[in-house]
């Protein structure tokens, strides 16, 4: 995996250590100390399991620097990824597999009670004849996955690519389990891993579009079934390929069998020369047909992404300058009108609720906050009548009035008692006094419920403001329009 896991003495002891390439205030900072207690699993031949708890945090002298080192009790295994990437040991690695295969089976059995580990050969420890201590043969250690982790982004970006390409981004569980045993699988008996590359973004698309060499292709005289089995648990679809299903970590377990029970070379069938030549030759068209392949499909698919978004934007843009052009040409106008009609116009507009026609008696930042006022009750009242499916939400002040002012359920808004007087008139511009009396909700003096009137007991429903306006307006763009609004107020007793 990387040299970053190593054995040491410690009090005496040999322990097993964890370098985080971390310093004392960089590893306090990341406050790892707390993970100690989180334990790895240890999983023996005969599918017992126990549990491995990280000892403490040391501070040790590695490649020249002082780093923490998180150590534990010794497991004498070598990691499963260097088996796996060593030419020459193709039986032990093919062994080790197979253990760990049942092992990893046995802890996604038992997942429920601790995290799964870190995925592929990276995050499991190996016991071998060679190797084996305290531990028979083909004892299984997964270290904590924050370890295993940490270990990797101590190592560098070249670790870390060492450790996805064994392992598929999207899968997890059986699935994940079968895609890391197929990869290792192809490393064994093709001498190359499935997906050689270290760019990460690259290695996961590549791992995602199942881009690799075939086996048969890989390695000449590969037996058929061993590369069939092999590819269909790498392959792109979730389902399989040709409509066959993933095969399950239990069938690849069956399929390879138990440690010994089969070597590397029994997978192999004898080839003549000639007939390798040729399967190499279809090797290098493969790879010139599918490279092709698959830089035109990310091509498209990435062309397409921006052509289709250049298309929607178009289409949007299109769209929402023929409605401008035509919600220009739907908006009123105030052309034609003289100073004290825009002023009408302005106050009438509050009781409809018509925000647009307000919007064209002003200019500039004037009547805002008005504007912004009708908005709302606009909305407000849309939104009651969807909901309680009625035509008739809003009821003008005037109304109310006229109809005695009585009790209701429907919102009251509007102007009552306006008087406009000119006080002054130029060829561009004017000003005006309007005084009026503004009904609103009462909920909106006292932000709960009406009150009730205290001689009649009747709701309140609507308070008034006695208001009066100083209006500045311009001439301006051939029309008339108010530019500027000075107000006092009062409420209404």
């Amino acid at each position: 995996m990387n040299g970053r896991v190593f054995s040491f003495e410690l009090n005496g002891e040999t322990v097993l250590g964890f370098d985080t390439g971390l310093n004392v205030q960089a590893f306090a900072q990341t406050k790892m100390a707390r993970l100690i207690t989180r334990a790895g699993s240890i999983v023996y031949p005969d599918g017992r399991t126990e549990i491995w708890q990280p000892g403490g945090v040391v501070e040790f002298g590695f490649q020249a620097a002082e780093t923490m080192v998180i150590w534990g009790p010794l497991f004498p295994g070598e990691n499963l990824a260097e088996s796996i990437n060593e030419s020459g040991r193709e039986d032990e690695a093919l062994d080790a597999l197979r253990f760990w295969l049942k092992a990893a089976m046995i802890i996604e059995e038992n997942s429920g009670a601790r995290e799964a580990p870190f995925p592929g050969p990276a995050g499991a420890f190996v016991v071998s004849e060679r190797n084996s201590g305290a531990y028979p043969a083909g004892s299984v250690f997964f270290p904590p996955t924050w370890l295993i982790k940490r270990t990797l982004d101590a190592e560098g970006t070249g670790a870390v690519a060492e450790a996805e390409r064994w392992t598929h981004p999207d899968l997890e569980g059986p699935d994940g389990i079968s895609f890391s045993a197929a990869s290792m699988l192809y490393r064994i008996f093709c001498g190359v891993p499935p997906f050689p590359g270290d760019n990460g973004d690259k290695l996961r698309q590549d791992i995602r579009e199942a881009v690799f060499i075939p086996p048969d292709l890989a390695s000449p005289g590969i037996v058929p079934k061993m590369s069939e089995l092999i590819s269909r648990s790498m392959c792109r679809a979730k389902q399989g390929m040709e409509g066959k299903s993933r095969p399950s970590p239990d069938f690849l377990s069956r399929f390879i069998g138990s440690p010994g029970s089969r070597q590397f070379s029994s997978w192999l069938s004898s080839l003549s020369q000639e007939e390798i030549s040729k399967i190499r030759a279809e090797q290098k068209h493969y790879i010139k047909r599918n490279s092709i392949k698959i830089k035109t499909r990310r091509f498209v698919i990435r062309n397409t992404a921006v052509i289709a978004g250049a298309a929607i934007a178009f289409i949007i843009l299109a769209l929402m300058v023929r409605g401008f052009i035509q919600h220009r040409a739907e908006m009123p106008s105030t052309k034609g009108m003289d100073p004290l009609e825009v002023a009408g116009a302005y106050y009438s507009a509050f009781g409809n609720l018509d925000h647009t026609m307000m919007q064209a008696c002003v200019t500039g930042k004037a009547g805002k906050q008005d504007i912004e006022m009708v908005i709302n009750f606009y909305v407000i009242s849309r939104v009651r009548e969807a909901y309680e499916r009625n035509q008739g939400s809003l009821m003008t002040a005037q109304e109310w009035i006229d109809a005695g002012r009585p009790a209701t359920e429907k919102i009251v808004f509007g102007i009552t008692n306006l008087s406009l007087k000119i006080l002054s008139q130029s060829r561009e511009n004017a000003s005006i006094e309007a005084d009026y009396i503004l009904w609103m909700p009462g909920t909106y003096f006292s932000g709960e419920e009406p009150g009730r009137d205290e001689e009649t007991s009747v709701p309140v429903t609507a308070g008034g403001l006695a208001t009066s306006d100083r209006l500045g307006l311009a001439f301006n763009k051939n029309a008339w329009h108010i530019a500027e609004i000075n107000r006092t107020s009062n409420q209404i007793k």
